[in-house]
This record gives structure tokens, C-alpha cells and sequence, in this order.
């Protein structure tokens, strides 16, 4: 039975307001045991801690009814590959309407979503699936680019826009490091030539090399790193690292823009920001930064320290001026 209501564990839709109720009604022998123990129950928590997480997902990217949001699916989501399990991963999938691979196309665009997390190439499961819909996902788009959907072996594929598609992950494509990376929003210099690790910092280069191989797309963007970066993968996919939008992960946030449409049947992507626009092939980037949070803060206490001496000013004229009225009344108090 589905009722509008949090999603839990059991990946059912409970209306009771009460977390211990909605672990018992999903977990029941399971959750009575872990309240035996010890007298908390780890299972409830994580309910907790996940609706959490989701309405505060919710409050922060509010939009308008007629702007798509799209998600992707990351480590801080569904945990890192040896912590990622089908039910973190259908409970994300079910809040966000998401899956682990697919391809959505806005205006002629190809966007290819794709669950990094999943990319580890030791045949588990989650990952054999979603490599398997990444192979059936190419193959589509190539029948597409042939225009051959109804010959041989296209005939039952999915019809996509025959371009190439911009591939949106959330673990960057393999690469050593980031020193070749120099951007305002770059990795600190005594961070840019650590070693990163396969799997962990970057999806490995076996992945990399198939998707590359698979879709050659137009342009990658990831994040993870926290930083910025631009690399150029075989001499030909560029791929844009987008650092992170908290002051608490860096002292220099920003977010991309990009917008979208076609001239003479020839689809470019444009990113717009208050300082114009800079051109890359059929692509132009800028980024958009949010004030340094240094700034902010000097900002603020600037101005509290100006309003404390304002304020003491004028305390300090208040009681000057109390003082003269006091002294005058007593000069002409009458007799």
C-alpha cells in the first residue's frame, strides 16, 4: 500500500508522523531487537536523518513549477561503493525520480545522467546493471545518429536527438591530479599534486575510457573534488570539474548557467555570467561566484562595529545632553 507519508527503509509510504511507529510498522522484529540492545534503534535514525536530508533539499532548491530540476545520484547520497546498497539506492531513486543511467534530452540536447558511484568495474550487481544500461543507452544513440531505428538491430531501441550529449556525473572522469588545473577556483597549490585515488577521488580509467568510448560526448561536468578544473580527456572531450556551492567546503563557491538553443539547426550551449561569455568550440563557459565568505564576514563585523560606535555616540550625546538640562534646571530652580 502507497500513502502520501516519508519514505523509510522498507521503501513503503507510512502516514504516522511518529519515527519509532514507522520503523516498527516497516521493520518490526528487526527494530524491536536493535531497541532491545541498547535501547536506540540505528534503523530509525537513518529514516530520520534521510527525511532530513530531503527537506532541506527541497527548501534550499525551490523552484517554479515550469523549471526541471534534475539530480544525480552521488556518494554523500547512496555512500561510497562499498556502502552502497539497492535499498539507499532505490530510496533515492523513488524520492527523486531518478535512475542510475539514462539520457534526457531538453531542446535538441542530449544530457546523459549517469550514477558514477556504480562505475567501480568489479561486477557487483548494481554495477553490472548500470553498465549494462550504459551499453544499451550508446547503442540508442548510435542507431539514432544513423537514423536506422527501424533496420536490423536498431528496431526496438529508444529514439534520441542525434547529437552528441553532455554527460553529467558526479565523480570526475580519470585523471593523475589536478595540476594541471589553474582557474580562480582551483585546488590550493600545496593540494594540486597529490595523487588522486582510482575509485575514490576519480572513476577509474577503464570507466573512463568506455564512456569516452561509448558516447563521446561534447562535454563532461562533475564535481566531488570540492574544486575547480578544466581538462581536455585524449584531445578532444573537455570536461568541466564545478567546485562546490557551500562556504563550508571552500572560501570561494560558485554554480554554472547554462542556456540552451539552436541557430541554423546547429545546437550551442551557453553559460552566462555578469562579466560575459567565453567561447570553447560549440560551448561557451563562465562561472558565477557567490561573495568569498572572508568578505562576508569582514563585512559583518565592519558594520556591527559601526553600529556599536554609533550607538555609543550617541549614548554619550544623550547623556551630555541630560547633564546640561539637569545642570539648567538646577541653575534656575526657583527659591
Amino acid at each position: 500500500m502507497r500513502a502520501s507519508g516519508a519514505p523509510v527503509r522498507c521503501g513503503h509510504f507510512l502516514t504516522s508522523s511518529d519515527f519509532h511507529d514507522r520503523c516498527l510498522t516497516c521493520l518490526g522484529k528487526q527494530h524491536a531487537e536493535s531497541v532491545l540492545v541498547d535501547g536506540t534503534c540505528p534503523h530509525c535514525e537513518g529514516a530520520m536523518d534521510w527525511e532530513d536530508d530531503v527537506r532541506r533539499f527541497i527548501r534550499i532548491f525551490r523552484h517554479s513549477s515550469d523549471t526541471k530540476l534534475v539530480v544525480l545520484i552521488g556518494n554523500h547520497d547512496i555512500g561510497f561503493h562499498n556502502e552502497m546498497t539497492k535499498q539507499k539506492l532505490e530510496r533515492f531513486e523513488q524520492v527523486f525520480n531518478v535512475t542510475s543511467a539514462r539520457i534526457l534530452t531538453i531542446r535538441g540536447v542530449n544530457f546523459l545522467l549517469v550514477n558514477s558511484v556504480a562505475l567501480h568495474g568489479d561486477h557487483c550487481p548494481i554495477c553490472q546493471r548500470v553498465e549494462e544500461e550504459l551499453h544499451k543507452l550508446s547503442h540508442a544513440l548510435n542507431c539514432s545518429f544513423q537514423g536506422a531505428q527501424h533496420d536490423g538491430q536498431c528496431k526496438h531501441t529508444e529514439n534520441f536527438a542525434p547529437t552528441a550529449p553532455v554527460l553529467l556525473q558526479h565523480y570526475p572522469l580519470y585523471r593523475e591530479s589536478d595540476a594541471m588545473c589553474t582557474d580562480v577556483d582551483a585546488a590550493p597549490l600545496d593540494e594540486r599534486y597529490q595523487l588522486f585515488r582510482e575509485r575514490y577521488d576519480v572513476i577509474s580509467k577503464s570507466a573512463s575510457k568506455k564512456l569516452l568510448w561509448w558516447f563521446k560526448p561534447r562535454l563532461i561536468l562533475s564535481g566531488h573534488t570540492h574544486n575547480g578544473c578544466e581538462v581536455l580527456h585524449e584531445k578532444l572531450y573537455p570536461e568541466i570539474s564545478v567546485p562546490s556551492f557551500s562556504w563550508r567546503n571552500r572560501n570561494n563557491p560558485s554554480f554554472i548557467l547554462i542556456w540552451i538553443f539552436e541557430i541554423n539547426n546547429e545546437i550551442w550551449i551557453f553559460e552566462i555570467n555578469n562579466e560575459g561569455m567565453f567561447s570553447r568550440s560549440n560551448f561557451r563557459l563562465s562561472k558565477c561566484f557567490l561573495p568569498e565568505e572572508r568578505s562576508v564576514l569582514a563585512l559583518y563585523c565592519t558594520s556591527c562595529l559601526i553600529i556599536a560606535l554609533i550607538t555609543l555616540i550617541h549614548l554619550k550625546m544623550f547623556r551630555r545632553s541630560l547633564h546640561l538640562t539637569n545642570s539648567f534646571l538646577a541653575k534656575y530652580k526657583p527659591l
